[in-house]
C-alpha cells in the first residue's frame, strides 16, 4: 500500500463541541485504526469532515463510515461533509450516505422519479440458475459463469478443467446466456445476481477477483461530436438492466446534470449486441462494462470513443456456492487461493485475466447488498 493510500486524520478546530477534522488519503479496509480518532467525539456534538485530500473511497471503507456516522447519530451528533470528489460523492449517493455531504439530502437515488430502478426479471435468469435439490454424491456439478468479456471464454474452459483435476469430480460448465435448466452448484457472477442467488437461494460467496471492481464506461459513436451534458432525451443501450453497470452508467450521467429517468433504454442482453446497436445508430450512448471496453479489438474501437468512465472499486464478480457445498467450500478456497503458487493455475489467472483470488471483506458485502436492496424491487 503506497503512503499516499494511508488514511491520515488531522483535527483543523475544535470550538467547544464543534469540531473539523482533515481527511487525507484512502478510506478502506485498513482504516480502522484511523477511524479509530471519531470514537473520541463526545455526544451532542457537531463534526466537520473536510475529504478535499481524500483521493479514494471504496465498499470496504464505505462500510466503516456508515457504522461510524449510525453510533454518531444515535448520540445526537450532527454529521457534515464536505469537498468530496466526484465518484466519492456519487459513491456517497448511491448508498444513502448522501444526507451526510453539505447540502445533501436523504434520496441519494439515481433516478428521479423512481427509486426502485430493477426489477427481478431484469436481473436475468436467477430463478432458474438453482433449485433446491441437493445432487447425488459424486454427481456431476454444474458451474455457471458471468463473462465479464469474450476474451475470457477459452481461459474459462481450461478453468473448469481445473477444478475437476482437483476436486476429483466432473463438473459441467456453462455461461450464464446460455443456462437452460437445472441446478447451479458452483456460480461466478455478476454483483447483482450474486446478491440475488444469496439473498433468494442461499448462496454462499466465497471469493472475488483480485482488484477487479466492476467498472463502467459510457461510449458514443466516433462520428458524434456531442459531449456527455449534451445527451438529453436520447436512447441509451446496455447488455441488461439488473445489473451495476446499468447503475452506475446511470448515475454517472446523473452527476452531469442530465436526468437518466428521462432516457429511453434498450436491452441488448449482452455487450457485443449493445455495441453493435451503438455502432448502427440504433442507439445514441451505450453503458459498457470498462474490461469489456479494454478487450475489445483496435478495430472495434476505431469507431467509438469514450466520454466518461467510473472509478468506484466498489462492485466485485463473486465466486459462489450452492448451500449444500458447504463441506466443498474451505477445499474450494484452498484449490483458487493457490492457483497463484501453481504454473499451470498462473497461467489459466491470465487467460481469465485474473491477478488471484481473495475471500470479500463483510463490509464489502454489507455495502453491495445494501444498495441490491435499495434499487431492487421486492
Amino acid at each position: 500500500m503506497a503512503l499516499s493510500d494511508i488514511l491520515t486524520i488531522k483535527l483543523i478546530s475544535k470550538n467547544d463541541n464543534n469540531y473539523c477534522f482533515n481527511c487525507i488519503g484512502s478510506i478502506d479496509a485498513h482504516s480502522s485504526q484511523a477511524l479509530e480518532e471519531f470514537n473520541k467525539i463526545p455526544a451532542n456534538s457537531k463534526v466537520m469532515l473536510d475529504f478535499k485530500n481524500i483521493e479514494r473511497v471504496n465498499s470496504m471503507g464505505l462500510s466503516l463510515l456508515l457504522k461510524i456516522f449510525e453510533e454518531w447519530e444515535s448520540k445526537s451528533i450532527k454529521i457534515e461533509i464536505k469537498n468530496l470528489n466526484r465518484m466519492v460523492n456519487m459513491l456517497f449517493k448511491i448508498t444513502g450516505l448522501g444526507r451526510f455531504l453539505k447540502g445533501g439530502d436523504s434520496k441519494g437515488v439515481s433516478a428521479p422519479n423512481s427509486k426502485k430502478i430493477i426489477s427481478p426479471k431484469s436481473l436475468g435468469r436467477t430463478d432458474k440458475l438453482a433449485d433446491s435439490s441437493k445432487p447425488a454424491d459424486n454427481a456431476k456439478l454444474n458451474f455457471v459463469v458471468s463473462l465479464q468479456s469474450g476474451a475470457q471464454l477459452s481461459g474459462w474452459y481450461l478453468f473448469n478443467t481445473y477444478l475437476q483435476r482437483r476436486m476429483q469430480r466432473a463438473i459441467h460448465f456453462e455461461q450464464e446466456q446460455d443456462k437452460k435448466s437445472g441446478n447451479t452448484d458452483l456460480y461466478f457472477s455478476k454483483p447483482f445476481e450474486a446478491c440475488a442467488m444469496i439473498h433468494k437461494k442461499g448462496f454462499i460467496p466465497l471469493l472475488r477477483p483480485i482488484g477487479d471492481a466492476d467498472e463502467v464506461v459510457i461510449l458514443v459513436r466516433q462520428d458524434d461530436s456531442r459531449e456527455l451534458t449534451d445527451f438529453k432525451n436520447v436512447n441509451v443501450v446496455t447488455a441488461s438492466e439488473g445489473s451495476f453497470v446499468n447503475l452506475l452508467g446511470r448515475f454517472l450521467c446523473d452527476e452531469n446534470g442530465l436526468d437518466s429517468s428521462n432516457f429511453n433504454y434498450q436491452f441488448a442482453g449482452n455487450e457485443i449486441k449493445a455495441l453493435q446497436l451503438l455502432i448502427r445508430k440504433k442507439a445514441d450512448l451505450l453503458f459498457m462494462l470498462k474490461k469489456t471496453y479494454a478487450g475489445l479489438s483496435s478495430f472495434g474501437k476505431k469507431s467509438i470513443r469514450i466520454l466518461d468512465e467510473s472509478k468506484t472499486d466498489f462492485a466485485f464478480h463473486h465466486f459462489c456456492v450452492a448451500p449444500y457445498m458447504k463441506q466443498e467450500a474451505n477445499e474450494l478456497i484452498k484449490t483458487l487461493e493457490g492457483m497463484v503458487d501453481d504454473e499451470q493455475g498462473k497461467k489459466i489467472l491470465e487467460d481469465i485475466q485474473f491477478e488471484g483470488w481473495c475471500k470479500p471483506e463483510e463490509g464489502e458485502l454489507k455495502m453491495l447488498k445494501l444498495v441490491y436492496e435499495r434499487y431492487t424491487i421486492d
